[in-house]
């Protein structure tokens, strides 16, 4: 994930708001994914390491929608709790 680069600061704020808005877009289907596996699965180490992974996501996705506010970014793409 590259947040920062050098350059104009339009270019700069552009290019960070296409990046965050594609982590955010990618940790959220990672997050669909995660939950539709764990419905299949009833492995219990992989039930664990599921719900160790989604919660890995859903911090990433706290962060960069963290990111994005403080650089007044918005965005409708959201995750189910």
């Amino acid at each position: 994930m590259k947040l920062f680069s050098k350059g104009s600061a339009a270019n700069d704020n552009s290019a960070l708001k296409k990046q965050l808005l594609e982590d955010i877009e990618y940790v959220s289907a990672r997050l669909e994914n995660i939950r539709e596996i764990y419905d299949m699965t009833s492995e219990p180490e992989l039930v664990d390491a599921l719900i160790y992974e989604e919660m890995a996501m859903k911090s990433r996705f706290d962060y960069l929608i963290r990111i994005a506010k403080e650089n007044d970014i918005k965005c409708r793409i959201g995750i189910r709790e």
